[in-house]
């Protein structure tokens, strides 16, 4: 092996390892509780709002408490990360996730309970930007986007088996049984992620903590490369974190990828969070306006796996654009066509299928686009960017829901950024590339 290879180049040249696999499930795991805990609430809020005597304005309050917690945690724990390590904000994030949680089956009233939620989300949204640079650095170039894919996978995953056992265990247990469970897995994960979740190896290279060295030269031997095989580029202070990324060079194509992020999540979460009620008012049986949400869920999981095992044969940003046009065209056509109900569940998950598909997409393009230094800034901000979006969407859609718009005009309206956003991840590129 040549002497000047950097240590992406090399763990590129080597097969996947034991390690790399175990790192990818270790953080797929997290995701799949926070996918879990941060949903809990959903599932507990029929009963929750029974209990209290809740409306639901005030319901869609406690919603929002956790999307905020997220934003903020990208914004600030996620750069955060840039300089204490991934593996400390995920244990950090992990116990914090889970003790939130579990302390939530305690709130006994709202204003405990928001707080309770915010402090959830602003865990996941520390874990995210770090569960993502973790496996994207681990992962080899071929497999890379495949493997961002499967850690983003769990999310609804860990949904899913948390609307399943709260089905079971709340008209048995009551509310607060979802959260003792919720929170009482996530801080069993915690001895697993301590024995078998090293730090990032490029992150260690740059450290010049105390046995940061011997670390990394035991973690290359894992990976069947030796240190003195590699280059050694240290980055000088002012070029890591997030300030970096807020001046030339780096400004334009930050920019230009967390627009699309928010641009994304605005138009899908609108659709995730409405669409449900929109066909409930359209005229759709509740049966069939549940069914679509599910579909939608369902059909975005199989694009996210379709995506990332494209984007091992082809290149990922041109897919993503693709993808977001299309799933923008299907949304027009479900705000004008009246279906039945097998074709109105068919199309829903095809609109998932790439919508939610391509949105999981970007977490690849941002993992790559940043450098070593940055790369845990950069996709923190481009999540919280994406958070803002997430925030926005369902609130925007409210209030063109209220005017008594057609539903065919309020979709086009709102498909108009998810075509935008296929059109802008085009031109994001690293500023060395011309």
């Amino acid at each position: 092996m040549s002497t000047t290879l950097t240590l992406q180049q090399a763990i590129d040249q080597r097969p996947l390892s034991w390690l790399q696999v175990r790192v990818i499930l270790l953080c797929w795991l997290v995701n799949v509780l926070d996918g879990f805990d941060l949903l809990a609430v959903a599932f507990a809020a029929p009963a929750i709002a029974q209990s209290w005597q809740l409306t639901p304005a005030t319901l869609g309050v406690v919603f929002s408490s956790g999307l905020v917690g997220m934003t903020l945690g990208s914004l600030t724990l996620g750069p955060l990360s840039d300089r204490i390590g991934r593996r400390k904000m995920i244990l950090f994030a992990t116990f914090a996730l889970g003790l939130a949680t579990l302390l939530t089956s305690q709130a006994n009233g709202l204003p405990t309970l928001l707080v309770l939620r915010f402090v959830t989300g602003l865990a996941i949204g520390g874990l995210l930007p770090s569960l993502n640079t973790l496996v994207a650095e681990y992962a080899p170039d071929r497999r890379r986007n495949f493997a961002v894919s499967i850690m983003h996978l769990g999310f609804p995953v860990g949904g899913i088996i948390g609307g399943a056992l709260a089905a079971q265990l709340i008209p048995e247990f009551g509310w607060q049984s979802v959260f003792i469970a919720g929170g009482l897995l996530t801080l069993l994960m915690m001895p697993l992620l301590i024995v078998g979740l090293p730090e990032s190896l490029l992150f260690l290279r740059l450290s010049k903590r105390p046995g940061a060295a011997q670390t990394a030269n035991s973690i290359c031997a894992q990976l069947g490369i030796t240190a003195d095989q590699l280059q050694h580029n240290e980055p000088p202070p002012d070029q890591r974190g997030a300030a970096p990324l807020l001046r030339a060079p780096w400004l334009l194509p930050s920019v230009t990828l967390w627009s699309c992020f928010f641009f994304g999540y605005l138009t899908l979460y609108f659709l995730i969070n409405w669409i449900p009620t929109i066909l409930t008012a359209a005229g759709q049986s509740s049966d069939s306006a549940i069914g679509a949400g599910i579909a939608l869920n369902l059909g975005g999981g199989v694009g996210m796996l379709v995506l990332g095992w494209l984007s091992a044969r082809r290149p990922i940003k041109p897919m993503i654009s693709i993808f977001f046009v299309v799933a923008a065209l299907l949304m027009v056509a479900l705000g004008r066509f009246e279906l039945p109900p097998a074709q109105l569940l068919t199309l829903t998950a095809i609109t998932g299928f790439f919508g939610l598909g391509g949105l999981i997409g970007l977490y690849s393009v941002a993992a790559r686009l940043y450098t070593d230094a940055t790369r845990a800034s950069g996709v923190g901000l481009a999540i919280g960017a994406g958070r803002f979006g997430a925030i926005l969407g369902p609130l925007l859609g409210g209030l063109l829901i209220g005017l008594d718009w057609q539903m065919g005009d309020y979709f086009l309206l709102l498909a108009a950024p998810l075509v935008l956003a296929g059109l802008m991840i085009r031109r994001v590129q690293p500023p060395t590339l011309k």
